[in-house]
C-alpha cells in the first residue's frame, strides 16, 4: 500500500513552487523547499486520517513533518488551506484516473473491464481516505470549494457515460451523479471489509449495477442466479436503542414542546457547525431559551446528541421498513417512498452524517455500527425477495444509494431533490430489480 508520501506528486519541470507571499524575497522554492512541502502534505494526510478534520491542529502537522511553523505557514495559511492543496491533487487524481476508464461492451468481457477499472478506483480512494472523510468537516467554512468537487463527479461521470456509449444530457448527468456518489461510498464500505477478506465482489457489484442500468439487463452476463446461502434468511433485526434515560418524570405537554424545540435547534446546529465545534450556546440561542432551560432536560452535549442521534436513526429505520421493491410496483409507490425519505434526511440526516467526524465518543461510535448493521440487514431482506443477483452485496449499493444522494442534495447541493429522486428510480429499477428500459 502506497505511503502519504508517496502520494504526493511532484510538479512537472515547467511549473514552479512558490511560497505565499510576502515570504522571502525570492518566492520561488527550490529542491529543499519541494521536500518541505511534500513532508507537510504527508504529514497533514496522517493527521486527517487519525484525527480528522476537526481535531487536526497545525502544529501538530508540523511535528510530524519535522518542520517549524514558520516553514509551515511559507506555503500554507492554515489547515484548511493544506486540506484543499490535498483535495486538488486528489481531484486531479481521480480526473486522470476517469479518463482511463475502458469502453465497455454489452457482455461479459465489457463488465470485466468495468470491474478492473472500479477497483483501481477503490484503491485510489482507500489511498486517499483521509480527505474523503475528512471532506464534510473541511467543507463548512468552504461551501465553494466543496462545490467545486463537483466538477470531479461531473468528469467522472461523463467518462463513464462515454465509455458506455450513451449519450450525455441533463438527465443522465444527475443519474451519472448519483452512481458516482454510489461507487464512493461503495469505495468506503469496501475499506471496512475484515482483513484477508476480498473487495473483488463489491466491485463486481457496483460494476453490475451500472452494466445493468446501461446496456441492459444481459441473462448470464449481468443477471445471475443469487448464490446459495444463509443472506436470504437474513433474521429480522430491532432498530438499535442508546438506552437513553426517560425523564425523572413524564413531561408536561409545554415541557415537551420546549423538549422539542430544543431537539429541532440540535438538527439545524450540529450538522451547519459539526459536532466538536458546536456549542450548548448554539443551541439555546436556536431554540431561543436559557442555558437552565437545556440543562433541565439534558447532562451536557454528549447527552443531548445521543437523543438527537436515537431519534434520527429512528425515524429513518420505521421508514425502511415500509420500502417494498416489487417489480411489478408502479413508479409512483416508489417515487412516494422516496419522497418521503427525502424530507426525512432533510431534517435528520445531517445529523447521521455528523456521526462520521467523531471520534472521541465511544457510546455514539457502537451505536453507529449498530444503526448500520441495522439498516443492511433489512435491504438484505429487501432484495432477497428478487430470483437473481447476490443480496449481501447489492445492499451494501442500495445503502450507499438512499445515504449519499441525498447527502449530494442538501449538503454538496449537486442537484435539487426532483431530479435526484428520478436518478434514483432508475438506479433501483434498472440497477437493483433489472427491469428493462
Amino acid at each position: 500500500m502506497a505511503t502519504p508520501e508517496d502520494l504526493i506528486s511532484v510538479p512537472p519541470a515547467t511549473e514552479e513552487i512558490r511560497r505565499r507571499p510576502p515570504f522571502g524575497s525570492n518566492p520561488v522554492v527550490g529542491e529543499r523547499g519541494s521536500d518541505t512541502q511534500r513532508r507537510i502534505f504527508a504529514a497533514a494526510l496522517e493527521v486527517f486520517g487519525e484525527l480528522g478534520f476537526s481535531r487536526a491542529r497545525v502544529e501538530l502537522i508540523t511535528q510530524r513533518a519535522g518542520c517549524s511553523r514558520p516553514a509551515y505557514y511559507q506555503y500554507f495559511s492554515s489547515k484548511d488551506d493544506v486540506f484543499w492543496a490535498l483535495a486538488g491533487q486528489l481531484g486531479e487524481e481521480i480526473v486522470q484516473l476517469a479518463t482511463a476508464v475502458p469502453g465497455v461492451t454489452p457482455d461479459a468481457a465489457g463488465l470485466t473491464h468495468l470491474a478492473e477499472w472500479i477497483g483501481e478506483f477503490m484503491d485510489l480512494h482507500e489511498a486517499w481516505a483521509p480527505v474523503f472523510a475528512s471532506f464534510q468537516a473541511a467543507s463548512r467554512g468552504h461551501p465553494h470549494r466543496a462545490q467545486r468537487s463537483g466538477t470531479v463527479s461531473d468528469q467522472t461521470g461523463l467518462a463513464l457515460l462515454h465509455a458506455f456509449g450513451a449519450p450525455a444530457h441533463s438527465r443522465q448527468g444527475t443519474l451519472m451523479t448519483g452512481l458516482v456518489a454510489v461507487l464512493i461510498r461503495c469505495s468506503f464500505f469496501a475499506e471496512q471489509t475484515p482483513s484477508g477478506m476480498s473487495r473483488q465482489p463489491l466491485a463486481v457489484g457496483v460494476a453490475t449495477l451500472m452494466h445493468r442500468i446501461f446496456a441492459g439487463p444481459i441473462v448470464g452476463v449481468n443477471v445471475l442466479p443469487t448464490p446459495p446461502g444463509p443472506p436470504g434468511r437474513t433474521p429480522s433485526t430491532p432498530a438499535p436503542s442508546l438506552a437513553t434515560p426517560a425523564p425523572d418524570r413524564p413531561l408536561a405537554r409545554r415541557g415537551a414542546r420546549t423538549r422539542d424545540r430544543l431537539l429541532e435547534a440540535g438538527a439545524q446546529v450540529l450538522p451547519a457547525r459539526g459536532y466538536h465545534d458546536a456549542r450548548v450556546d448554539d443551541v439555546v440561542a436556536a431554540a431561543g431559551v436559557s442555558h437552565g432551560t437545556f440543562y433541565r432536560y439534558f447532562t451536557n452535549k454528549d447527552d443531548f446528541f445521543e437523543v438527537l442521534a436515537e431519534t434520527a436513526s429512528g425515524h429513518m429505520i420505521d421508514h425502511l421498513d415500509r420500502l417494498h421493491l416489487d417489480p411489478k410496483g408502479t413508479v409512483e409507490d416508489l417515487r412516494g417512498w422516496l419522497v418521503e425519505w427525502f424530507a426525512i434526511y432533510e431534517r435528520d440526516g445531517g445529523i447521521i452524517s455528523t456521526w462520521q467526524e467523531m471520534r472521541t465518543n465511544e457510546r455514539l461510535a457502537v451505536f453507529s455500527r449498530e444503526v448500520a448493521t441495522s439498516v443492511y440487514t433489512r435491504l438484505v431482506r429487501i432484495l432477497s425477495q428478487r430470483p437473481f443477483g447476490d443480496p449481501a452485496v447489492d445492499a451494501v449499493m442500495l445503502l450507499a444509494l438512499i445515504e449519499r444522494v441525498p447527502y449530494s442534495v442538501y449538503t454538496l447541493h449537486f442537484t435539487t431533490p426532483g431530479p435526484a429522486i428520478d436518478a434514483m428510480i432508475t438506479v433501483i429499477r434498472r440497477g437493483l430489480l433489472a427491469q428493462p428500459e
